[in-house]
């Protein structure tokens, strides 16, 4: 009885296997390409990251040293471009951006500077680094001759830790429109969110006395 027992188990554990065998090892198989594809993705990723993080290390050792050059700074732009092409989703190459921009602006090319600095913005809209980008671009659209759009773009009731910059820019460009008045207006906007945020902002006493406004007076 006992035999038959044992024959009759070994049977129902071959029928089991028969019946449940291929969705088992399906399965198991799925659950190893599960994990071995998620190690290799964040492998993938952490590989992506250090070779953008070097790149942008080369990019400040060749942009900021001692002698820069024509050709080393053709070198910086092509590494600028590289990072901000290869490595698109990554900080680092939105710091690109902004470099390449800056690099534009040097030569006059407004118009690069511009397009650069509007990649950034459209790429992440919630980047911490937008409100940074948008003082920038103002200056840009405004070298351009396009004030309205740069006014436009430091109206921005959120600016927070930004709001000393976007109206010291805002008094600049009222100042280089001969708009002394309005100029005025905002640099005493300027000080005034300047020392309730405490940032620093060296340069704007200097022109605040340049158009006779006192700190006192602000």
């Amino acid at each position: 009885m006992e035999h038959r027992t044992e024959e009759e188990q070994v049977a129902a554990l071959k029928q089991w296997w028969k019946d449940n065998g291929n969705s088992l090892i399906i399965g198991v198989g799925l659950a190893l390409a599960v994990v071995f594809g998620w190690k290799m993705y964040q492998q993938d990723v952490e590989n992506t990251k250090n070779e953008a993080s070097m790149l942008y290390q080369q990019l400040l050792e060749v942009a900021i040293g001692e002698n820069v050059t024509e050709e080393s700074a053709s070198t910086a732009d092509f590494i600028a471009n590289k990072l901000k092409n290869e490595f698109e989703s990554s900080e680092y190459a939105k710091y690109s951006a902004l470099f390449l921009a800056k690099s534009a602006v040097s030569k006059s090319d407004l118009d690069a500077a511009e397009a650069e600095l509007r990649w950034v913005l459209n790429t992440d809209a919630d980047s911490s680094l937008n409100k940074l980008v948008k003082g920038r671009l103002a200056r840009v659209l405004d070298a351009q001759g396009k004030k309205d759009d740069a006014l436009a773009l430091l109206d921005d009731k959120n600016a927070g830790e930004y709001a000393a910059m976007y109206f010291e820019i805002t008094g600049d460009i009222h100042h280089r429109a001969g708009d002394i008045e309005s100029a005025k207006s905002a640099y005493s906007a300027a000080y005034k969110a300047m020392k309730e945020s405490g940032a620093q902002r060296p340069m704007l006493t200097l022109k605040m006395a340049d158009l006779g406004i006192s700190e006192e007076g602000a």
